[in-house]
């Protein structure tokens, strides 16, 4: 029976006691909830290393995006990181996952790139992708000398392996590897993770992961919406740059990491997954109090540098 780690525990009840008095985030208007989720994360922002933070506006192959580059103290000058934050497509932003960013960044030795790309409902699927792939091309025309690193959390990793996914079909493989954290591969919600946790008692909620997906792209059902995501049947995953896969125990996406994985490696593309014990979506976010945070980013590069 999974058991929530006590220091998890505390995170939840400080989140909750921010949250105290404040509407249900996931019920607002999108607009509002950006608002309310940056107000959630203010007071967990300052964990994380020292960088030089600067936000940047750029327009690369006719799309205008913004993004925080971020500079850690040390750059070994290998790697550049383009990092596509979460929050359902609809919500968050450079400055609500600035912690993790820093993080990455300084445990890489890197400068990173964390764009802010188009959100739904206003700029549907594909907006942000196309946001993204601008990014990452940008990113490999400036610094040609880099090997990049795409990464993102939750919604962010769906569209870091979509954005692989267009690259490869247009024959630019532009990334050297994908670190993606607790995402969405699939909109099909019925696993075991999903019917485990889908009350929401741990964060994410089936419910509001529903809202989300019906936000960016439409009605379900639709082909295109399922050819969105990775572990649609008709998705093929050859050819792919390796690939690192986190996941949190208590988390309605769990399963999709390893059947992601699974499928991985019958493409034959090499995977490795990690599945962190008694933490929730988005955990991440918390490393002031929990350890788990930062052993999870710790091994991601880790991983990243004993297999380039």
């Amino acid at each position: 029976m999974p058991v929530l780690d006590p220091a998890m525990q505390v995170v939840m009840e400080r989140i909750a006691a921010r949250r105290a008095g404040l509407p249900n985030r996931y019920a607002l208007a999108f607009p509002e909830a950006r608002s309310q989720l940056l107000f959630e994360r203010e007071p967990w922002l300052a964990d994380g290393p020292a960088c030089v933070c600067a936000d940047r506006d750029t327009v690369h192959a006719g799309r205008h995006f913004s993004m925080r580059v971020v500079i850690p103290e040390r750059i070994r000058g290998e790697w550049l990181l383009v990092y596509l934050h979460g929050g359902g497509w609809c919500v968050g932003s450079s400055v609500t996952h600035d912690n993790i960013v820093r993080h990455l960044a300084t445990l890489l030795g890197c400068e990173a790139w964390s764009v802010d790309y188009a959100l739904a409902p206003e700029a549907p699927f594909p907006a942000g992708l196309l946001d993204c792939i601008a990014a990452i091309e940008q990113a490999a025309q400036r610094h040609p000398a880099q090997r990049i690193v795409v990464a993102g959390d939750s919604a962010g990793a769906h569209l870091a392996l979509a954005a692989a996914l267009h690259l490869r079909d247009q024959a630019r493989p532009l990334i050297d590897a994908l670190l993606l954290f607790y995402g969405v591969y699939t909109d099909d919600c019925d696993d075991v993770s999903m019917r485990s946790y889908a009350d929401g008692r741990y964060g994410l909620s089936l419910q509001a992961h529903q809202r989300y997906l019906d936000a960016c792209f439409g009605p379900t059902g639709g082909r295109d919406r399922a050819l969105a995501f990775a572990l649609h049947h008709q998705v093929d995953l050859q050819r792919l740059p390796r690939i690192w896969l986190t996941a949190a125990e208590l988390d309605i996406l769990r399963d999709q990491s390893h059947a992601l994985s699974t499928k991985l490696q019958a493409a034959q593309v090499a995977v490795e997954v990690d599945e962190v014990p008694g933490v929730i979506h988005g955990f991440l976010s918390y490393g002031q109090l929990l350890p788990q945070a930062g052993e999870a980013l710790a091994a991601a590069a880790r991983w990243v540098h004993a297999t380039a």
